[in-house]
């Protein structure tokens, strides 16, 4: 089922002239504790008590399609020195979550998300910091290719 709009969301972006916006937020975790918070825009955003500070990022997120699982990645605008060795830092033993999630700059509730996934494979240059983002749940995961029938597992057919 596809997620509903809120009545504000809906009158915004049916208004013809609003001061509403759709706002990307992004919060990077490591090893469960929040560390970094930003906001897709000009200016920082406070949203639900936090702020999130205006940086440049772009998230491609899963599609609806049925082609399988695909990449989804995270690039992060390499504009400000302390993130890049935040996530430097982070990246070499320890585990990297993000929360990602859109909202109406003038409301403080989700209209999608938050989503949450895993970062993996973090490269960075002069410009951007990039990784993968892999969901949390098991159709990324490698697993035996054992199949399991009478013949070998007995014990599990009656």
């Amino acid at each position: 089922m596809p997620n509903q709009l809120s009545l504000e969301a809906t009158k915004a972006a049916t208004a013809s002239e609003t001061d509403a916006v759709f706002l990307t937020i992004l919060t990077i975790y490591v090893d469960g504790e929040e560390t970094l918070n930003f906001v897709n825009d000009k200016q920082n955003l406070v949203f639900g008590g936090k702020t999130f500070y205006a940086v440049g990022f772009t998230a491609v997120l899963p599609d609806q399609s049925s082609d399988g699982p695909n990449v989804c990645k995270l690039e992060i605008d390499n504009v400000d020195l302390s993130v890049y060795k935040t996530i430097k830092t982070a990246a070499v033993n320890h585990k990297i979550t993000c929360d990602i999630g859109v909202v109406l700059s003038d409301q403080n509730v989700y209209e999608q998300g938050p989503l949450h996934f895993v970062l993996r494979n973090i490269k960075a240059n002069k410009s951007v910091i990039s990784g993968e983002l892999h969901d949390l749940y098991m159709h990324d995961r490698k697993f035996t290719t054992i199949t399991y029938s009478p013949e070998d597992f007995p014990g599990m057919y009656y």
